[in-house]
């Protein structure tokens, strides 16, 4: 697989600069560089899943063999015909050869491996074909040198055949290679953009951008590196910044800056990249393009590693969501890629260049690598502010914060957090309409007390008398002309005379506080649901409860097709909002959950009640408190007799 990886590596900018060899012009080399991104790109966006038919018909030996051999003749063909459209043609070919190598690869690996091995394994073969990206780039740097001092423009392009030779010839000596069971089906990655496993928002966009950085470099770097005298030999430098860059960024996402968020380092990684893309669009010194690019990609690959961590803790534990949701991650890479190879050298030699004063030219190839850049950096904010998980929380002071290895908090929260606490136990349950919070606040207060604590059980909203007047104006359909931020104040108002007449004195007392709805609901509902901004909500909840989190927030999840279905009653005026403000609801519920994980416990709605009752009881017992007040053994000598209250 290495390789096989290498060659395949090696084999794209070798071919990229033999197009752009036949050019007559900058602009002409850049397109026809282009062209060769672009076909490369092609077959993995849209002819992926019929590699899995071939490896699931065919020997798997026979067929990476033949794969690589035809690979082998076909780019050393590429030299002795020195035509433009066989170039073209062998480009597209070899990336449609490298496809069964995932799918053989997919089948065979679970043969070798045990399960508990299995995740370690995959890693293990994707490192195999992707880790090998930053050696080719190196080598074809070094080969275009020699190729220059020594006169061999070819030499990269039978070196990349020379590496397929060997691949072929590995795959034949290779002992064994176990067919083991039928690939995993391929899907489509233009349609994993639309459906697939559930992402956090803010992702797409991000991820997005650091592809569409990446990508935008290595489409117009032929012509960038030759406006800066570079020539191919500047070509394989600016490829070792960006493939070296993405390396190290991907090793360093998920160990950088530990406590900070995750998800304000995704996203500030796509504003750096494009900030640091302005500055090699605007470089005409090649060490300093090359140098800056490799930032660029260290940028972009601490927001993948990130982005996919994200992803994948989104899915849940299981091994097959997870995989599905890097799945349409990949594909949302692999569309952008495309668009960005496809799109950007035309542009580049339709803008053309520009003289910006007296002593300064902007090449068309930095033309669009400003575009780019504005458009990353755009794409960065919109991810942060839906991404952001820390709404409140000031940015620089939190990142100063992480760089000391420590979390910030306000001094407002720190000085609540260092107040004695009583032992009073605050539990929320959320989740859409029908979800059954009901009743398993009902089932677990039941519970608690049959235990021997004190039990308060309360909801939102119209847990106090002017809670009850509040809920009758919020919840009746008639009154249709209240405005969604009047809405958002009397919740908040409600809540403010909960917090301060029923909960927090029950807290204060020692008693365990369990509640059908609490400020979560404001956030999903008013703010989600709604399409207003989350953080002021939460500024608001924040300032009506005096800061009150709950120490366990219960979401039951469920479809909002489900959980409407469940309706008995009459439904009031918020259960007859559309199906669509409902789904709002409910992503806006998993964001919240994914934001702190700690606090959360996000229960699949659909299974038995019984089944639900016995997960939440589990996560309660973590939390709870002795039942027995402190000193009475010590008086007694016994355990006191626990009664029902």
């Amino acid at each position: 697989m290495s390789l096989s990886g290498l060659g395949h590596w090696l084999s794209v900018p070798a071919l990229a600069a033999a197009a752009a060899g036949a050019g007559d012009d900058p602009a002409a080399r850049v397109r026809l560089a282009g062209a060769v991104l672009v076909l490369m790109v092609l077959p993995a966006v849209f002819l992926a899943p019929l590699a899995g038919l071939a490896a699931a018909r065919l020997d798997g030996r026979l067929l990476l063999t033949a794969a690589d051999a035809l690979r082998f003749a076909l780019v050393l063909l590429v030299p002795l015909v020195d035509l433009t459209p066989w170039t073209l043609a062998a480009a597209f070919l070899v990336a449609l050869l490298a496809l069964p190598w995932s799918a053989v690869a997919d089948a065979a690996v679970p043969e070798l491996v045990d399960e508990e091995r299995l995740p370690r394994a995959r890693r293990a073969a994707l490192r195999a074909v992707y880790g090998t990206a930053p050696v080719a780039a190196v080598l074809y740097a070094v080969l275009a040198v020699i190729a220059r001092t020594a006169d061999l423009a070819d030499l990269p392009l039978f070196a990349a055949a020379a590496v397929f030779l060997g691949a072929a010839v590995s795959v034949v000596l290779l002992r064994e290679l176990p067919a083991g069971t039928a690939p995993r089906a391929a899907q489509w990655p233009p349609l994993l953009l639309f459906r697939g496993a559930p992402v956090p928002g803010g992702l797409f966009p991000a991820v997005a951008a650091a592809v569409l950085a990446c990508a935008a470099i290595a489409a117009v770097a032929v012509g960038h590196a030759r406006e800066m005298g570079g020539g191919d030999a500047g070509f394989g430098a600016i490829l070792v910044g960006l493939t070296v860059g993405l390396a190290f960024g991907i090793f360093l996402g998920p160990r950088v800056l530990g406590p900070f968020s995750r998800r304000r380092l995704l996203a500030l990684a796509v504003v750096a990249a494009a900030l640091l893309l302005v500055v090699v669009a605007l470089a005409r010194d090649l060490v300093v393009a090359a140098f800056v690019t490799s930032f660029v990609g260290v940028a972009a690959g601490m927001a993948w590693s990130t982005a996919a961590g994200l992803a994948g803790a989104a899915a849940d534990a299981a091994q097959d969501a997870a995989a599905a949701a890097s799945a349409r991650l990949r594909a949302v890479a692999l569309v952008t890629g495309l668009v960005a190879v496809a799109a950007l050298p035309p542009a580049a030699g339709a803008l053309g260049d520009h003289e910006l004063g007296s002593a300064y030219e902007l090449a068309g190839t930095g033309a669009v690598l400003l575009i780019v850049a504005v458009l990353a950096l755009a794409a960065g904010l919109v991810a942060f502010r839906r991404l952001d998980d820390r709404r409140g929380i000031p940015l620089l002071p939190d990142l100063r914060a992480a760089l000391r290895g420590e979390v910030y908090t306000p001094p407002e929260q720190g000085a609540a957090e260092a107040a004695p606490r009583n032992r009073g136990v605050f539990i929320a349950f959320e989740g859409g309409e029908g979800a059954g919070k009901t009743t398993q606040a009902r089932l677990a207060a039941i519970w608690l007390r049959d235990h021997g604590y004190d039990v308060v059980t309360t909801h939102e909203p119209g847990a106090t008398k002017i809670g009850m007047r509040l809920r009758a104006m919020l919840l009746d359909k008639q009154n249709t002309g209240l405005s969604a931020r009047a809405e958002t104040l009397l919740y908040a108002a409600d809540r403010a005379d909960h917090v301060a007449n029923v909960i927090r004195p029950a807290l204060e007392r020692g008693a365990i506080v369990v509640s059908d709805r609490y400020v979560d609901s404001s956030l999903a509902y008013q703010g989600y649901g709604r399409g207003q901004p989350v953080d002021e909500i939460a500024r608001i909840n924040a300032w009506a409860t005096g800061g009150l989190v709950p120490d366990l927030t219960v979401l039951l999840e469920v479809p909002a097709e489900t959980g409407l279905g469940r309706l008995a009653s009459p439904a009031d005026r918020m259960e007859s909002e559309p199906r669509d403000f409902h789904e709002r609801v409910r992503e806006g519920f998993r964001e919240l959950a994914d934001a702190d994980p700690d606090r959360y416990l996000v229960v699949d709605a659909s299974l038995p009640q019984q089944e639900i009752s016995r997960i939440v009881q589990d996560r309660i017992r973590e939390i709870l408190p002795d039942p027995v007040p402190a000193g009475t053994e010590d008086v007694t000598s016994t355990f006191p007799a626990i009664t029902d209250v």
